[in-house]
């Protein structure tokens, strides 16, 4: 499957390995970025952190960089 080409971007799509190190490098970690409690302000941290990466790539202000779940609820 070395020539295949992937063109289902519906349903999944490839991840830059950089982004895929990110990722499961945030997974790894407990805590809800809702909770008080210090588990959860450390993600909290790493949300606000990735929004203003985000925003700054895209000229964006970070409080109108939002995330969701979902394809669907991004429409």
């Amino acid at each position: 499957m070395s020539n295949a080409v992937y063109l289902d971007h519906n349903a999944t799509s490839p991840v830059r390995e950089e982004v895929a190190e990110a990722m499961m490098s945030a997974m790894r970690q407990v805590g809800n970025p809702s909770s008080v409690h210090a588990f959860g302000r450390r993600q909290r941290q790493l949300v606000e952190e990735a929004r203003a990466e985000i925003a700054a790539l895209v000229g964006a202000l970070p409080q109108n960089v939002i995330f969701c779940g979902e394809r669907y609820r991004s429409q």
